[in-house]
C-alpha cells in the first residue's frame, strides 16, 4: 500500500528551520480534502511542484504568485525537462498543469497557466539504455554481512532480485504462501497489468531463504505474511518486524554505495537496475524473447523489448524472433 513521505526538497526546509511554502501546503490539501486523490499521487505531485517553487521563490507567496507569465511557465518546463527520461518528462508536464490549474482554480492567478506549459515531444525507445554488468550484480550479493539477521535478510532479498529479475514491488508482496517447498516453487505477484510468474524455487534462494527464516523471521507478528520485514531494531517495540514498504530500495542502495556505485543515478542502482541486468544477460545468452517476456512477467513483448536495445549488436540477430520482422 502506497503512503505518503516526506521528499528531500521538504526536508531542505525542515533542516533549515523554515515553513514549507503556504501555497504549497494549499496545493496538497486540495489534492486530499477536495479532489480526494490516491495517496501515491499527493505523493507522486509533491517533488515537481515543489520544485517550481525553489526555482522562484518570489513568486511562492499568494501575493506575488499572480505575477507569473507564460513564458516563465514554458522557460522553466524546457529547462526542467533535460536530462530527464521519457517517463519523467512526461509526469513534469502532467504535475506542473495540474499545479497551475489549481492556482487559477483557486483565484491566485488570472490566467490559466496550465495552457502555456509547453508538450515534451518524446518517443518511446528513442534512446539505448546502458545496462549494468552482472559483475556489478555479483559484487552486490557479496556485500551483505551473513552472519547477522539484516545480513542474511539482504542478501535474500539481493539473491532473489537477482535470480529472478522480479521487480522491488513484487518482493515485498511476496507471501509466505506464494512458496511451494513441496513443488519447490515461487510465484511473484502480477504488477503493472503484466502477469503472474511462476518459478522454481532454485536451492541456493531456497537456502538463503532458510537461514533467515531461522535468524529471526520466524518471530515476527504472525499478523504480517510477507516473506520480507523489517529488523524491528526501528520504531514501535510492540509491532518489533513490519512490512519493509519502501525499504527495498533503500537495501539495495547501500548495498551499490558499498561498492562504490553511490555516484550513478537513482534509478541505476535501486532494484530495478538488477532487473535490468538480468535481462539483458538472458539476451547474451541467447534466450529467445518470448522466454525473456515470460520470466520478467511482460504481457506484452513490445515491453522486452526496450531490453534488447542495451545492445544493438546483439538485438540483430533477435529480429528474426520478432512477429513484426516476419513476412
Amino acid at each position: 500500500m502506497a503512503r505518503e513521505t516526506v521528499t528531500d526538497d521538504e526536508r531542505k526546509f525542515f533542516y533549515a528551520g523554515k515553513k514549507l511554502p503556504l501555497i504549497y501546503i494549499e496545493y496538497l490539501n486540495y489534492l486530499r480534502s477536495v479532489r480526494k486523490v490516491a495517496i501515491g499521487t499527493v505523493q507522486n505531485r509533491k517533488i515537481e511542484s515543489l520544485r517550481f517553487l525553489l526555482k522562484f521563490p518570489e513568486h511562492g507567496q499568494r501575493s506575488t504568485i499572480g505575477k507569473l507569465r507564460p513564458a516563465l511557465v514554458q522557460e522553466y518546463t524546457i529547462e526542467a525537462a533535460r536530462g530527464k527520461t521519457r517517463h519523467q518528462r512526461r509526469n513534469l508536464v502532467i504535475v506542473l498543469r495540474d499545479f497551475f490549474r489549481f492556482l487559477h482554480f483557486e483565484g491566485y492567478t488570472k490566467q490559466d497557466l496550465s495552457k502555456a506549459v509547453p508538450t515534451i515531444v518524446t518517443y518511446r525507445h528513442s534512446s539505448i539504455p546502458k545496462g549494468m554488468p552482472w559483475t556489478v550484480v555479483e559484487q552486490l550479493l557479496k556485500v551483505p554481512n551473513r552472519k547477522t539477521f539484516c545480513g542474511k535478510r539482504d542478501y535474500a532479498i539481493i539473491l532473489m532480485l537477482a535470480r529472478y529479475g522480479i521487480r522491488a514491488i513484487q518482493l515485498r508482496a511476496l507471501r509466505m504462501q506464494d512458496i511451494d517447498w513441496k513443488k519447490r516453487v515461487v510465484r511473484f505477484a502480477a504488477c503493472k497489468g503484466g502477469k503472474d510468474v511462476v518459478a522454481p524455487l532454485f536451492p541456493d534462494v531456497a537456502k538463503a531463504l532458510v537461514m533467515y527464516f531461522k535468524a529471526g523471521r520466524m518471530q515476527a507478528p504472525k499478523k504480517f505474511d510477507q516473506v520480507f520485514l523489517t529488523s524491528g531494531s526501528y520504531g514501535s517495540s510492540t509491532t518489533g518486524q513490519r512490512p519493509l514498504q519502501d525499504s527495498t530500495w533503500n537495501i539495495v542502495a547501500r548495498a551499490f554505495q558499498k561498492i562504490g556505485n553511490e555516484t550513478a543515478a537513482p534509478h541505476k542502482r535501486g532494484p530495478h537496475a538488477i532487473r535490468h541486468a538480468y535481462a539483458t544477460r538472458l539476451l547474451e545468452q541467447n534466450e529467445p524473447i518470448k522466454t525473456i517476456a515470460d520470466l520478467l512477467g511482460h504481457k506484452s513483448m513490445q515491453t522486452t523489448f526496450i531490453y534488447t536495445k542495451s545492445s544493438v549488436e546483439m538485438m540483430r540477430p533477435l529480429t528474426q524472433e520478432w512477429p513484426e520482422g516476419k513476412g
